[in-house]
């Protein structure tokens, strides 16, 4: 119910606790800022204000300035008005409660924690009202803040001892707005404490605020952030710390002032702040701890909850439409308390104004709103109600105007707003609305009026009601329905009627009556005839209501036949091709001819000898022609000229016109007109009066230019033939004037209005004939040039053409010369091209030719050489005058220059022309050529002049130019030698050219050869001779350190480009090249490198070698890659940079003074520093290098062959020495078999070491010949053969197990492969039934929806295949499991032959080392790779991007920049595009079927309509023919009608008498007519007399019989034609009132169609639009795109593949733009290059993770294996292998991961629409 009041307190909120920003806590003697922490809220909340402020001037009752009073408004006047806000504790100490209150029933002792000047801790409470100290009662009515007397002690509310759970309530009785709240405690504020408000009294409640030192223990399931919206309900915790222990506060504010407020009338605002009840829950206390050790009272003694005060902030609830509150009614009032119930405005009523006033209820209760009071509006009921309601359903159905419902209207009215009256009342239109006598009684005749009297209680023009008129009978009218309708009389209340029909014509008679309404006779209007007055009068039609009757038929008098017309439709009977309703006007095509129509043009009549055809141009200046045709005819003195006329089409008078120039100063006497007629005059014809010598007429030329009327006028006859002859005699009877002429352009035939018959005989045609004079209608066609015709003389015109030419004539428009088919109306004048002439524009106007689609062009003959500027009007040649030629005569003939001043051409006799402006000769012949052909032509030498007379010959250089061999342009002849000298072509000499210039080779002299530059590459210098060979063209001088045919080559040890002059002398290090291979390259300079040396100079090893110096290559470093950090060694020394706790040169043995092996363990040397040699020992098994004589495992003891105490040895003799040589060479021979044998795997058992053990077996025989010599003891022989044998036993099974374990890993190494295979095979297939089953489970749900049994199916199909899936992944396992068995059992034939495989692992070693190097490649480049692909560098993984085997890759926020990120970007737009431009194709598709169906509709239609038409011409043929018949018919009635005799009716009616004798009157007539007859017979007297009288009149009376007899059987003959001309036109109605239905139909179809092609438009316009919006978003998303693409430059191949694919979408995108059809074709396309790019992702992916596999498993799992077998024992493979496959299985588990992120981003690259 409350609506905006909310905004006032809202206003009032923010700009109370605008300021109060601190966290609101007063600390005493901890924050020393404290006060002015909440001083703001505080000043808000208590209504402090900061200083004393002046009031405003304005604020004042009345101020005044400079003589004006501004009076003060009152604030709800024009705006929304909120009262003040308080603190709503005052005055309601009442409705204050606390569930816990100390001392309430019986004193009770309690003490403080805080320190205190004095000793005393412990006081007590007494709260009860009977206590006699009220300074130790400390009741919740304390609280209420209020100003303290000086010396008063401070009061305070406090709870019991030790009470955790209190609650203070507030009930406020009212509804009101809650702004904020401020509770300052005496003691600890609550540990735990939440504020909770009711708006429905208490019914319900809601929390505002939880309050917690622990929000997480005291409220776990409350938020604990900051308030985000303003229903949030958190906790908090700043107002409940410890500290201080005294005046800390809490304050609470309803609407946080951290939070924006977009609508501060919002219904979410307004629930916040309205309250009837506030209730605080204190639940738990602050204690130092103690109260965990005892339950003793002394400890609950300290701990209670005390509040000093506590303001409550807000006003009450008014809507914005009271601006203060006043007391509820039997309520105590105090200062500063804020009431109740609002002093409400704006006709509002209630507590909180949430109603209107009772008689204010026309539009709905609204709270009021900034400037908008929305104040209730008083009900409209027009002073008849007093009372009012508001109705919904009646404020929506007047579109929110009023929904005020009257109640109770008085004064006979009822309705909304009282507005009508009561059944059998009416308002009164003289009086108001609001007049109590607005309704008046009806006062219906009760003889003519219905329904027993009801009138229509309004006037609606709308709906046919007026105020007052009763509902009458239905021949009666009249208000009151007192008087018979019109047409009808005779009113009584016993005719169910009211009224009698009248027989006659309603519409025929006088005011439209019909009938007296009394006595029921006919009076007929002035055009109506006819006893029933049914009938128009001749020459007028339509019987209508109008005052006349009927309208005159006014056809024209020269367009029809005659003045009648259609008595209906008052058609006139036409002319041929007149139409129009009065024939007035010519059919479209044809026009009316002009009075001067009889034109004949002088320069077409035959004419004496001396008479001469002048033809005149038109004006080019826009003056009109004061001439006809195409000029005049001059003639002379003694000359005539004979006119034909033979279209005479009306015999009448006419004006013979005489149009001419005259040539003579004067004007020119005697002139003879003679009509020759060829026939007799006929005796009816209006001629007959005409005699011979009114043939011949005489008149005179005046002077100048015009036309003379020849008097008296000639009367001609319709269809004969005349000769007009003009005879010119002498000009001047006074003076001999033999030259004198005149220019006759025309005679013209112009018809005598007087000879017209609609200009005479009656007032209205001498009043037409008048008013044709007096705008001087016909002056203008006397002369050339009419001038304007006024319009009233137009219609006099048509008249006169029509009438005299019987119709109007066809417009005959040239197509050529005429811009349409129409004609001038009036003339039949053609719109004529450009200089296109004649009535129908057939002709060019003189000057002009060439009659065309474009008209005529000018003739522009040039004034000097033409002798005039006509042309030929085919051809536009003009008439040249002597020695001019061409078309417009402005060039000379033939042989001439120089126009206008011809010259003869000048050209040597060469030539027959030259250029008529420059005299230049044209086409010289005898190969010559110049302006007067004066010279040679290139190529020929002579002298042309025709005085020298020496012809031009072809050049021979060597030959003429003709036979091909000829190396010369042109030549001359030498005027002293008079020899041919060749100007020869380049790279030819000689006088001929006949040899080849210096740097050019060939043959020039035989047929076919030629001259070629000489190539040599721009290497030699063209101003010496001899550079090339003149035959060969080979190149002999080469500069620039070439050479080569063409000098094309650098020289030996010179490389470079020879070409462009760039040849270097090639530097090689001598260390490091091959001096046998070469010198270096001549293109690159590439020297001839030793192996593993690089460099152009070849002066560096390769990467990982050294020792260039040693002048043989370089040597690989071999550092270990596990012991060293680069494989890179130093390039002089070789020295690989050692790991700690490696050492060596490789770095693959421990460090200095160590041996071992470092990737197992290291031990220190321990050599004897007086025995060794050095303290570094024997790397591999730690024996010392001892010094001569000491020997021992640390040169600790005597060595053998020395004797003695070490350090002091002494050797034990020469012969000693021999044999211990002798035994340590064949030790060492034997050591190196035995290494030669652990090769054997490489080389073979039987290949390699053959002549090896044929060595050995020799020397193995010189040793048993040694033996046999020496003093060695069998024993030692035999231990050494044995070891020898077991040697050779070992070397051939190590080889046999080799062969067999070579066997062994190829078929392993291939069923792994085929075992990986059958596992990628079977990942495909995993994936694919995901797929599958992903889309099962969508259609499975679709089908759910619509058909369940049909869903199961599907579904159980589905698990099936699962199941299948299930058994084919199965038989994988199988599969995976036996390769992994195969693993083992490889693995555990490794571990029994691990002394055969030292070798083997030596070699895997280097392996790992080449992967290690890889491998650190790789990872090395992965940091790169991450930040391209995931936007993190990332070492391998970035926590947020992720990075390469991480399980992640981009696709947040923090990593937009990463080329996946981009990628998936742009993909969405992609597919976002897609969607739309599917939608936009979707909806095209819509329009374009929408706009064929219309256009299938429109057809449809259009052939309906057709059908239509054709029925309606059809049914207007036959229309038309029935009334044609009516028509004759009806004429044949009038006829009858028009004779004397009796009338139809009475002729009918005495036939019916005598036929039938029936008698049809009424018993009272009959007896009425029975006593007249009675009372006249008794009247009569002398009968015999009275018969006598009348015998006459008996005879009289039977032939009137017997006239009437056959009047009635010629009355039945015409009854039955009458008939069926009715049935005729009943027929001919039905048939137009199907033809109108048809008509309706098809103009409804039509409008149908239009519609829906109006529709269509909107709509396609619609589409267009969005399409214009889809090209918007399709551009945008190529913006983005292009900066995606200039980000992925930055990635390597994987980001080079996505950069691409970024630009096919893009093109993509583009081309759907562009051509929306082929959209289909471009998403096929972008879906094939997006599957593209994703196999090559994929097959990239693969590689990577597969690298990155092999690689972490290398350098992880074989470095742990390595160490497990060395120092593993039998019993522990097991366990090592059960690790391994372990290790294996993650593995397997993170390429699956793997997989299934690349399948994903597979699928979603493939469904990417570009």
């Amino acid at each position: 119910m409350a609506a905006v009041h909310c905004a006032a307190l809202l206003l009032a909120c923010l700009a109370t606790l605008g300021a109060v920003s601190g966290q609101g806590v007063r600390e005493r003697g901890r924050y020393p800022g404290h006060r002015g922490a909440d001083a703001a809220a505080r000043r808000a909340a208590t209504g402090e204000r900061g200083g004393a402020a002046q009031p405003h001037p304005l604020s004042q009752p009345a101020y005044r300035r400079r003589g004006y009073t501004y009076t003060r408004q009152h604030p709800c006047e024009d705006s929304s008005c909120y009262p003040a806000t308080g603190d709503l504790l005052i005055g309601r100490e009442a409705s204050l409660t606390a569930s816990s209150t100390c001392g309430l029933h019986a004193k009770e002792r309690f003490c403080i924690v805080s320190h205190l000047e004095n000793r005393k801790k412990c006081f007590w409470c007494d709260s009860r009202p009977e206590s006699r100290y009220p300074l130790q009662s400390h009741r919740v009515e304390n609280i209420v803040d209020r100003v303290p007397t000086r010396g008063e002690a401070k009061t305070w509310w406090q709870s019991e001892n030790g009470v955790e759970n209190v609650t203070i309530q507030l009930d406020l009785g009212a509804e009101f707005h809650f702004t904020h709240l401020i509770i300052t405690f005496k003691t600890f504020r609550p540990a735990a404490m939440l504020i909770e408000r009711s708006y429905d009294f208490g019914a319900t409640w809601q929390v505002y605020r939880y309050f917690a030192h622990n929000c997480e223990e005291s409220f776990p399931h409350v938020p604990k952030h900051s308030p985000r919206s303003l229903t949030d309900v958190v906790c908090e915790s700043r107002y409940s710390n410890v500290a201080p222990s005294t005046e800390g506060e809490v304050i609470f504010r309803v609407l946080p002032p951290n939070l924006r407020i977009d609508d501060p009338y919002s219904e979410e605002v307004q629930n916040l702040l309205k309250m009837t009840t506030l209730r605080i829950n204190f639940t738990k206390l602050h204690t130092l701890g103690d109260d965990h050790l005892d339950n003793r009272q002394e400890i609950k003694e300290k701990y209670y909850y005390a509040i000093y005060k506590m303001i409550v902030r807000g006003s009450c609830s008014c809507y914005g439409h009271a601006s203060k509150c006043i007391p509820m009614p039997n309520a105590e009032s105090r200062e500063g308390m804020v009431h109740g119930r609002c002093e409400c405005k704006h006709n509002t009523k209630g507590l909180n104004c949430e109603n209107c006033e009772d008689f204010y209820n026309d539009l709905p209760w609204k709270p009021a709103f900034l400037k908008q009071t929305n104040a209730c509006k008083a009900c409209n009921c027009n002073k008849h109600a007093t009372r009012c309601h508001f109705d919904e359903a009646v404020y929506r159905l007047s579109g929110n105007v009023s929904g005020g419902v009257c109640d109770g209207c008085m004064h006979n009215t009822m309705g909304q707003n009282c507005e009508q009256c009561k059944s059998f009342y009416y308002q009164d239109p003289g009086r108001d609305i609001t007049d109590p006598e607005i309704c008046q009684p009806c006062d219906c005749d009760p003889s003519g009026s219905l329904d027993e009297g009801i009138c229509d209680s309004r006037t609606d023009l709308i709906n046919g009601l007026e105020s007052g008129r009763c509902h009458c009978k239905t021949n009666v009218d009249g208000r009151r329905c007192d008087r018979c309708k019109n047409g009808f009389w005779n009113f009584s209340e016993d005719n169910p009627d009211g009224c009698q029909a009248c027989t006659c014509n309603t519409s025929g008679t006088i005011g439209n009556q019909g009938c007296n309404m009394l006595t029921g006779e006919c009076t007929c209007k002035r055009y109506v005839t006819g006893r029933d007055c049914n009938q128009c009068l001749p020459e007028y039609f339509g019987l209508s209501e109008d005052r006349d009757g009927c309208k005159p038929c006014d056809c024209d008098p020269g367009g029809s036949y005659d003045s009648n017309c259609d008595v209906i439709t008052g058609q006139c009977r036409c002319r041929p091709h007149v139409v129009g309703r009065t024939c007035n006007q010519p059919e479209q095509g044809y026009f009316t001819g002009h009075l001067d129509f009889l034109l004949y043009e002088a320069e077409l009549a035959r004419g004496s000898e001396k008479c001469q055809v002048i033809i005149r141009e038109p004006f080019r200046d826009g003056r009109e022609k004061t001439w006809t045709g195409v000029g005049f005819m001059r003639v002379f003195e003694d000359s005539h000229l004979e006119f034909l006329v033979n279209d005479i089409k009306t015999s009448m008078e006419y004006d013979i016109v005489i149009r001419y120039e005259n040539q003579l100063p004067g004007k020119w006497d005697d002139i003879n007109v003679i009509v020759d007629r060829q026939d007799p005059i006929g005796t009816d014809s209006p001629c007959i009066n005409t005699r011979p010598q009114d043939d011949i007429k005489r008149t005179s030329l005046k002077q100048g230019i015009g036309g003379i009327t020849v008097y008296p006028p000639v009367c001609l006859e319709a269809g004969k033939t005349y000769k007009i002859r003009i005879e010119f005699k002498r000009s001047d009877s006074q003076i001999d004037t033999p030259s004198a002429s005149v220019l006759v352009d025309s005679i013209a035939l112009v018809p005598r209005i007087d000879s017209l018959p609609f200009f005479r005989n009656t007032q209205t045609n001498e009043n037409k004939r008048q008013e044709y004079e007096r705008y001087h209608c016909g002056e203008a066609f006397y002369t050339v040039v009419k001038g304007n015709i006024p319009d009233v003389c137009k219609k006099y015109h048509h008249s006169i053409g029509l009438y005299v030419y019987e119709g109007a004539y066809e417009c005959y428009c040239d197509s050529t010369g005429s811009v349409s088919n129409l004609c001038s109306s009036l003339g039949g004048q053609c719109q004529c091209k450009p200089n296109v002439v004649g009535r129908r524009c057939d002709r060019c106007a003189p000057g002009t030719f060439g009659f065309g689609p474009d008209g005529c062009r000018a003739c522009d003959c040039n004034s000097i050489g033409a002798l005039d500027n006509f042309c030929d009007a085919q051809t536009g040649q003009c008439k040249c005058r002597p020695n001019t030629y061409g078309r417009q005569c402005d060039q000379c003939q033939l042989g001439f220059w120089n126009f206008p001043n011809c010259q003869r051409c000048d050209c040597n006799g060469h030539a027959d022309v030259c250029d008529a402006k420059t005299g230049t000769c044209i086409d010289c012949r005898n190969f010559t050529e110049g302006y007067n052909c004066e010279r040679c032509i290139e190529g020929h030498y002579g002298n042309p002049l025709i005085e020298e007379g020496i012809p031009c010959r072809p050049c021979p250089c060597p030959d003429t130019a003709d036979s091909g061999h000829s190396y010369a342009s042109h030549c001359a002849l030498d005027s002293y030698t008079q020899d041919v000298v060749c100007e020869c072509s380049t790279g030819y000499a000689g006088s001929r050219c006949d040899v080849c210039a210096d740097n050019y080779f060939g043959n020039p002299e035989i047929h076919g050869g030629s001259c070629r530059p000489c190539n040599c590459s721009n290497n030699i210098d063209i101003s010496h001779p001899g550079n090339c060979d003149t035959s060969t063209g080979e190149c002999l001088n080469c500069l620039f350190n070439t050479e080569g045919f063409n000098c094309e080559v650098c020289k030996a040890n010179y490389y470079g480009d020879a070409v462009n002059q760039q040849c270097i002398e090639c530097v090689c290090d001598i260390l490091g090249t091959d001096a046998k291979g070469g010198p270096c390259n001549a293109k690159t300079g590439q020297c001839p490198c030793l192996p593993n040396v690089v460099g152009l100079s070849c002066d560096k090893c390769k990467e990982n070698h050294w020792k260039i110096a040693s002048g043989a290559g370089c040597e690989a470093c071999d550092c270990d890659p596990v012991g060293s950090y680069d494989e890179q060694c130093n390039q002089y020394d070789g020295q690989c940079e050692c790991k700690p706790g490696f050492g060596g040169r490789q770095c693959n043995e421990c460090q200095a003074n160590h041996w071992g092996n470092p990737t197992v363990e290291c031990h220190a040397c321990e050599c004897n520093e007086e025995g060794s040699a050095t303290l570094q020992c024997d790397r591999t098994n730690g024996s010392c290098i001892c010094e001569v004589g000491i020997g021992g495992y640390n040169c600790d003891q005597c060595a053998r062959g020395y004797i003695g105490s070490a350090p002091a040895c002494e050797s034990c003799g020469e012969c000693f020495d021999n044999w211990d040589r002798i035994l340590n060479g064949l030790r060492d021979e034997t050591n190196a078999v035995i290494e030669a044998a652990s090769k054997i795997k490489q080389t073979g058992a039987t290949g390699a070491y053959t002549r090896e053990f044929e060595k050995m077996e020799k020397r193995l025989e010189e040793v048993r010949q040694l033996l046999k010599n020496t003093t060695v003891s069998t024993l030692d022989l035999e231990s050494m053969q044995k070891l020898i044998d077991g040697l050779r036993e070992n070397i051939t099974q190590s080889t046999g197990k080799l062969d067999e374990v070579e066997k062994f890993l190829e078929n392993t190494t291939q069923r792994i492969y085929l075992a990986k295979l059958a596992l990628n095979e079977f990942q495909n297939t995993s994936n694919q039934l995901e797929n599958l089953a992903k889309n099962l489970k969508d259609n499975a749900t679709r089908l759910q929806e619509g058909n369940v049994e049909g869903a199961l199916n599907l579904t159980q199909e589905a698990f099936k295949k699962a199941e299948e899936a299930k058994d084919k992944i199965g038989k994988a396992e199988l599969v995976i499991t036996d390769a992994e068995r195969q693993c083992r059992r490889t693995e555990a034939l490794l571990s029994r032959n691990q002394d055969q495989f030292q070798d083997n692992l030596n070699e895997n070693e280097q392996l790992l080392a080449s992967l290690g190097d890889k491998l650190a490649e790789l990872e090395n480049v992965i940091p790169d790779l991450n930040e391209h692909v995931c936007d993190k560098r990332g070492e391998p993984c970035d926590p947020l991007c992720g990075g390469a085997g991480c399980g992640k890759c981009g696709g947040i926020i923090p990593c937009e920049n990463g080329a996946v990120s981009k990628s998936e970007a742009a993909l969405k737009y992609a597919v976002d595009a897609g969607d739309i431009i599917a939608t936009k194709e979707e909806k095209t598709e819509e329009v374009l079927r929408g706009i064929a169906q219309a256009k299938l509709e429109t057809m449809r239609a259009h052939a309906e309509a057709k059908e239509s038409y054709e029925d309606i011409s059809e049914v207007q043929m036959s229309s038309e023919a029935a009334m044609q018949n009516a028509s004759v018919i009806l004429m044949q009635l009038e006829e009858f009608m028009g004779k004397e005799g009796a009338r139809p009716a009475e002729i009918r009616e005495s036939a019916e008498s005598v036929i039938e004798k029936g008698i049809y009157l009424e018993p009272a007539q009959i007896m009425e007519l029975a006593q007249e007859i009675n009372s006249t017979i008794a009247s009569l007297t002398d009968i015999d007399t009275i018969l006598e009288e009348t015998a006459d009149d008996l005879a009289r009376a039977n032939k009137l019989k017997k006239d009437a007899d056959d009047a009635k059987d010629s009355a039945e003959r015409i009854l039955d034609t009458a008939q069926k001309v009715v049935e005729a036109l009943d027929e001919a109605k039905e048939a137009q009132d199907k033809a109108e239905r048809a008509i309706q139909k098809a103009n409804d179809d039509i409008d149908a169609a239009n519609r829906d092609l109006t529709q269509i438009t909107s709509e396609t316009t619609t589409a267009y639009q969005k399409a214009n919006e889809t090209v918007q978003e399709v551009d945008i998303l190529q913006d983005r795109l292009r900066k995606l693409q200039t980000q992925a430059l930055k990635n390597e191949r994987d980001a080079k593949e996505v950069d691409d694919e970024g630009k096919a979408a893009a093109s993509a995108a583009k081309r759907a733009h562009e051509r929306a059809n082929i959209l289909h074709d471009n998403y096929t396309r972008a879906n094939d290059q997006l599957s593209l790019r994703k196999s090559q992702s994929d097959q990239a992916q693969k590689r990577a993770m597969a690298l990155l596999q092999k690689a972490s498993q290398l350098s992880v799992s074989t470095m742990g294996k390595l160490k497990e077998l060395r120092g593993m024992e039998n019993n522990d493979h097991d366990n090592a292998m059960k690790s391994l496959a372990a290790e294996v299985q993650r593995l397997n588990s993170e390429m699956a991961a793997h997989l299934n992120d690349i399948t994903e981003k597979s699928d979603y690259y493939r469904s990417c629409v570009s």
